[in-house]
């Protein structure tokens, strides 16, 4: 799988994926998983393990970048095959890098694989998405690994209840799964609805999403607070995250005008995050692709009201009220407008957001994640 772990001495750590949000979740099914990906150097310790009881982690490296990432293709295919030739159950997450390789293993060897399809790469490579020169061939790769995946697997979980699965459809309709794997803790839904107002009446914004690209829509946010200033809309905007283009976006808030109203804080650690957003009074994700967005739900189970993009699964547990098209400042600026003059309309949206949340409780997902873990068995011979 391809994920965001960092190397922090002798530990593996992710903000997102760590040992409870993840590996975690099979061991009731499992004896022993094994994660099997990328892991880049880091000084500062930020995320939790992605190890713990019964959970390992192979390192591949720390290829990053198209050049280093070709070069290292032979050394990347033998332990890859090394891991999968032994592995009972291989389980590979698409669309990534590490997914599309161990695809051509299992297909070229003939090994049974199962698939789980967490973002629509036909998004995530579009043209507002990405602009990496390489990214019209990264896109025909992805799509086209991501749908041989789908169709030769054994089985195939979905992040979304309808829209990746109609993308991607599966060969096994009796083998397909579609529900999110999102961490949400029961305290999160006994976070107070009612925020106490700032002083001065404005609105306090949040966005919770990585740096990588443009997918995520934060120069969309960033020109939509400028808007939202120009019409005297008081509004001050949280910004938790990090990556390579986050210099971009502090240069474009500072041209903008907005370097006292957008705060830039950085990768936080999971569990603090639900912290950040319950401080707030509108979590915004303006993105031009998602899957079925984790930082979305956990605010929605925060009682955070949500303004998104209308792309992926997020139709499926937003309501149209609550969303904008990609791309559409003028869209985006006036739905933050309506809530930041009526305040009675926001405590609304934060109540129908907790109540939507509530089918992605860890109880209920864990119970789909036990049915899912037995299919994987079955499927794999090993039941």
């Amino acid at each position: 799988m391809d994920g965001n772990f960092r190397r922090v001495g002798e530990d593996i750590l992710s903000p997102h994926m760590s040992y409870a949000r993840f590996g975690a979740r099979f061991t009731d099914s499992f004896d022993q998983v094994v994660i099997v990906a990328r892991s880049f150097p880091a000084m500062e310790a930020i995320g939790e393990r992605v190890t713990g009881e019964h959970v390992s982690f192979v390192d591949l490296g720390a290829n990053r970048g198209v050049r280093a990432l070709i070069t290292s293709v032979p050394r990347l295919l033998i332990r890859l095959y090394r891991q999968l030739v032994t592995a009972p159950v291989v389980l590979i997450r698409f669309p990534g890098n590490i997914a599309s390789l161990a695809l051509f293993i299992c297909l070229i060897g003939g090994k049974r694989f199962s698939a789980e399809v967490v973002a629509d790469p036909a998004d995530y490579f579009g043209a507002s998405a990405s602009r990496h020169p390489l990214r019209r061939v990264a896109r025909l790769v992805h799509c086209w690994t991501t749908r041989i995946a789908a169709l030769r697997a054994v089985t195939v979980r979905y992040v979304t209840s309808e829209y990746l699965q109609r993308k991607y459809p599966a060969t096994h309709a009796d083998m397909m799964f579609g529900f999110s794997d999102v961490y949400l803790k029961d305290a999160l839904f006994e976070t107070p609805l009612v925020r106490t107002p700032r002083p001065d009446g404005g609105l306090r914004l949040i966005n919770t999403a990585m740096m990588h690209n443009h997918s995520k829509g934060h120069g969309v946010l960033l020109q939509a607070v400028a808007d939202l200033h120009k019409r005297d809309i008081a509004v001050e905007l949280t910004l938790i995250g990090d990556g390579a283009l986050r210099p971009e976006f502090e240069t474009q808030a500072a041209q903008l005008g907005l370097g006292d109203h957008v705060t830039f804080v950085g990768i936080v650690n999971a569990d603090l995050v639900a912290d950040h957003v319950a401080e707030h009074d509108l979590f915004v994700l303006p993105s031009f692709q998602e899957g079925m967005p984790r930082a979305m739900l956990e605010a929605m189970a925060a009682g955070t009201p949500v303004i998104a993009s209308n792309v992926g699964g997020i139709p499926e547990v937003l309501g149209e009220e609550s969303m904008v098209a990609p791309g559409d400042v003028a869209a985006l600026v006036s739905s933050i407008e309506m809530l930041a003059r009526d305040r009675s309309l926001l405590q609304a949206r934060a109540k129908a957001a907790r109540e939507a949340a509530l089918p992605f409780g860890f109880d209920a997902l864990q119970a789909r994640y036990r049915t899912y873990c037995d299919a994987l068995l079955k499927a794999h011979g090993n039941a």
